[in-house]
């Protein structure tokens, strides 16, 4: 070792050639996926202790956030007035069975019509698998709607975990994923994908509004989407690498060049 490596070594510096190879060491094992997969990981393991602490019986704090989003004077009317409460009802749609199979067709519809048979196919599979598990899901823990406040729209199904939040957190960002694995610029990418997280969590906070989900309910569901999602992605990245999925480069360009 040169002795000016020996005096940082000494000084407790790391020399320059180890910290080289350990940075080539991260970027061999793709510190992306590294940190999507760990992520998931994080959200599994919250969707898991909230089910648990569901389990148990109510929740206080699901009644207090329920009564401070009502008039005190009428619990039957939401803070904001009836003008917010028609937007509210507007933007709870987004995850609503209707409007996700029309967006799935019409997405579909744009992959193949672009040749991109792949990933129309891992739209179908993320849609469909979310639906799937939170129906068993809803089966299993088959948890009562809340009814210390009105609903503001009807909900009939079990509570646990929120189907609107849980297909709006993986439909949304995984159209975010799949259109910026297609596009080239960065911060588009990062646009895209902010945009699908936020229309989820708004989703999730209208169906709380509403009265016909506890609170607990829609945080397990952003878990549980955005963790489908994130598997979803993950898989698709690496088939994307294998050559299974279609590339930026493969098919119809989705934008032009700048």
């Amino acid at each position: 070792m040169p002795p000016d490596d020996l005096a940082l070594d000494a000084m407790g510096v790391v020399p320059a050639p180890f910290a080289k190879r350990f940075l080539d060491w991260l970027r061999a094992r793709d510190l992306e996926l590294m940190g999507l997969g760990t992520l998931f990981f994080a959200l599994v393991l919250g969707f898991i202790r909230i089910a648990d602490r569901v389990r148990q019986g109510p929740l206080s704090i699901d009644e207090r956030i329920l009564l401070s989003l009502r008039e005190p004077s009428d619990l039957a009317a939401g803070i904001g007035g009836e003008h917010f409460q028609g937007m509210v009802r507007d933007v709870t749609s987004l995850g609503s069975g209707t409007l996700t199979v029309l967006f799935t067709v019409g997405l579909l519809g744009y992959l193949l019509l672009t040749k991109r048979p792949a990933a129309a196919l891992y739209v179908v599979i993320a849609v469909i698998g979310c639906w799937l598990l939170n129906d068993l899901l809803k089966d299993f823990f088959a948890r009562e709607r809340p009814t210390i406040v009105p609903h503001l729209m009807g909900a009939s199904d079990p509570s646990f975990p929120s189907g609107h939040t849980m297909i709006s957190a993986t439909f949304y960002p995984t159209i975010a994923e799949l259109f910026g694995r297609l596009v080239q610029r960065r911060r588009l990418r990062f646009y895209l994908l902010g945009l699908g997280v936020f229309v989820a969590a708004l989703v999730g906070f209208t169906r709380i509004y509403l009265g016909v989900h506890y609170p607990t309910d829609v945080v397990a569901g952003l878990c549980l989407g955005f963790s489908w999602a994130l598997l979803i992605g993950i898989v698709g990245r690496l088939l994307q690498r294998r050559g299974v999925v279609e590339s930026r480069e493969e098919g119809e360009p989705l934008e032009q060049p700048v």
